[in-house]
């Protein structure tokens, strides 16, 4: 399995010789995964080290086979919900942090 990154276009198409580029070659070499029993915080850590916008979701038995994909909107998402949930339930938390 492979993933082809914007970053992976822009840098084949700036090669001189990239008529005869193929996909494997323009790809990525080392593919950086998450699992569905990954803590989020590592996966989300994963994404930031690496400036990865989005990163599969494989299982650990079938490495090979995507499960579905872990996005930066969606993280946001999700962090956004919990605060939301944490101001519902201490209203005024939030005005100690400005």
């Amino acid at each position: 399995m492979g993933i082809i990154t914007r970053g992976d276009l822009v840098r084949a198409l700036e090669t001189q010789n990239n008529d005869g580029l193929t996909v494997l070659e323009a790809g990525c070499g080392n593919l950086i995964v998450t699992y569905p029993d990954e803590v989020l915080h590592d996966a989300v850590t994963k994404m930031v080290r690496n400036d990865i916008g989005r990163l599969p979701v494989v299982t650990r038995n079938m490495p090979h086979q995507l499960v579905g994909y872990l996005g930066r909107a969606a993280v946001m998402s999700a962090r956004l919900r919990r605060v939301e949930e944490e101001h519902e339930r201490e209203p005024g938390w939030l005005q100690g942090l400005a």
